[in-house]
């Protein structure tokens, strides 16, 4: 357990550390009304996950754990992965907002969610973010290739 709780945060970091490096290469729109550039939003999200990675290496290293041996890989996160992954190649053939809306309520029936206000939540989350891009900061998300 110990070896997960050290390699998946150094991981993010690396990971997080080279997206900082690309980010910084994008280039600066000639026309823009927004308020924020595409820079933004990528910089902070890297950022929050250096902070949070670094703690919890930290957390790792100070707590006093058991020598249970577990494998670095579960079932759990490997599903994590590959949601991701369709998640981003649905994005990219359909857009944002009709791949965000399958992949919400695809994530919660995986897991026998039964609640209906669970689903009107995640939604609700989804169109917010829309909004909140498209109408609020003027940044237009994703609208996919097959439309």
């Amino acid at each position: 357990m110990k070896e997960r709780n050290i390699l998946f945060p150094v991981l993010m970091v690396i990971i997080s550390i080279l997206a900082l490096i690309s980010i910084s290469q994008f280039d600066n729109p000639r026309f823009q009304d927004a308020s924020v550039d595409a820079k933004f939003f990528p910089t902070v999200v890297s950022c929050i996950i250096i902070v949070i990675s670094v703690l919890l290496a930290v957390q790792s290293r100070l707590k006093k754990e058991s020598d249970n041996i577990t494998p670095i890989f579960s079932r759990l996160s490997i599903f994590g992965v590959g949601f991701l992954l369709a998640y981003a190649v649905l994005i990219s053939f359909i857009g944002y907002l009709p791949a965000s809306l399958i992949a919400f309520t695809a994530y919660l029936a995986v897991f026998k969610i039964k609640k209906p206000s669970y689903y009107a939540i995640a939604w609700t989350f989804v169109v917010g973010i829309y909004y909140l891009f498209s109408e609020v900061f003027i940044i237009s998300l994703p609208t996919g290739s097959l439309f």
